[in-house]
């Protein structure tokens, strides 16, 4: 119960956030009409890592083939790195194809979504459909991270491959000592169970801060370690903010997309086989709708991903904005009503001028800013002429 009215009131202490995180959902949205490849872009992520898990495990087969290696520690050496470099190819994989949707979608939020730009954030209407269905636009994010940010990607894939192998090598030794004494001990156990829901722990933090750093990486052209710096600085400048949205990401892609569609999908299909007399003679629904299962959440699976990937670049392209521009220049109008940007200023209405900055003020009327004096006195307005700036 405690707990219940905790989140209650952390729920209504954020409302403010909440409704921010609806407006950025309503906005991802939008991105399909300009960019509906994207629905199909995560099949061929989904293809590159197929093929190279079943390269690892052929290789990893190999490796264990005793009258090639001899078995003993070089095998085991063998098997670990071969692990180490399977693992790590497939999160650059993921990481390759994270930064290529966030790349396009940031180039569309500050191309195509502008302010006035039609109901559904497009010059006209369903514009991906006339376009290629946006294919040059992902093509063209492919090759600038395929050509300038691949070291990046992978030191960010590599640090979450070593938060994986410590929690393999923790597992295989747990399961190496589970026939011991030593697992018979209460403290060796639970000494255990902590070491691997901290490691746990640690990779989840290690695949945020990376993910959020990729779409960083996308929007300003960062190294990575750059890119996980200002990550830290949203964090700390908009806590509740980024919990919420990765509460909605959590909720909405994880449950909503990739777990309620994959069971329904087999239930649909095990209950309309099942209702086949001459199916059911001779064969089972039960295999049929697990194979349905497997095949809706990979597909499922690939779409909450796309959709994360749209959510956090909008997101970080909109703050951004807030806090780069003044006012922002490249929020939609639906973005700006909802986050509140022109409600001050109506609320102020003509007085809205005079509240101004001094220095913002003169810029718009076309002035100079007053400069500040070395001896002390009261600054001097610096007047524009056309051979430069004088005092």
């Amino acid at each position: 119960i405690a707990a219940t009215l905790v989140m209650l009131l952390w729920f209504c202490a954020s409302w403010r956030a909440i409704r921010r995180a609806v407006a950025i959902t309503e906005e991802a949205t939008k991105v399909f009409s300009t960019l509906p490849s994207l629905m199909i872009w995560p099949f061929v992520e989904l293809g590159f890592q197929a093929a190279w898990l079943v390269y690892g495990v052929f290789g990893l087969a190999v490796i264990s083939y005793p009258p090639v290696w001899g078995g003993g520690s070089t095998t085991t050496l063998l098997a670990l790195a071969h692990v180490a470099g399977t693992l790590w190819a497939i999160q650059f994989i993921k990481a390759c194809d994270y930064t290529t949707m966030a790349a396009a979608v940031a180039y569309w939020f500050v191309t195509t979504n502008v302010e006035k730009d039609g109901c559904c954030g497009a010059a006209k209407c369903c514009r991906g459909w006339s376009s290629g269905l946006g294919f040059p636009k992902l093509l063209d994010a492919a090759w600038t991270v395929s050509t300038r940010h691949l070291g990046s990607l992978a030191f960010g894939s590599a640090c979450i491959t070593i938060c994986q192998l410590l929690r393999l090598v923790l597992y295989a030794v747990h399961a190496a000592t589970k026939q011991t004494k030593a697992d018979r001990n209460f403290l060796v156990r639970f000494l255990f169970k902590c070491a691997m829901c901290a490691l746990w722990c640690l990779e989840k933090c290690v695949e945020f801060v990376s993910y959020y750093a990729y779409v960083h990486i996308a929007i300003d052209g960062t190294s990575f370690c750059v890119a996980c710096r200002d990550t830290f600085g949203l964090i700390v400048k908009y806590p509740a903010q980024t919990a919420i949205n990765s509460l909605v990401k959590r909720l909405l892609c994880g449950v909503l997309l990739g777990l309620s569609t994959p069971f329904l999908a087999s239930a649909c299909c095990f209950l309309y086989l099942d209702s086949l007399d001459d199916f059911t003679a001779s064969h089972s629904p039960l295999y049929s709708a697990a194979a349905v299962f497997v095949i809706a959440w990979f597909v499922a699976s690939g779409i909450s991903n796309v959709f994360e990937a749209i959510l956090d670049t909008v997101y970080l392209c909109a703050f951004q904005d807030m806090d780069q521009n003044s006012p922002p220049r490249y929020l939609s109008a639906s973005m700006r009503s909802a986050l509140g940007i022109d409600a001050a200023s109506e609320e102020a209405g003509g007085s809205a001028e005079y509240f101004k900055k001094a220095s913002d003020r003169h810029q718009q009327a076309g002035g100079a800013v007053p400069v500040a004096r070395e001896d002390g006195q009261p600054p001097m307005r610096a007047i524009s002429t056309s051979d430069g700036i004088r005092a």
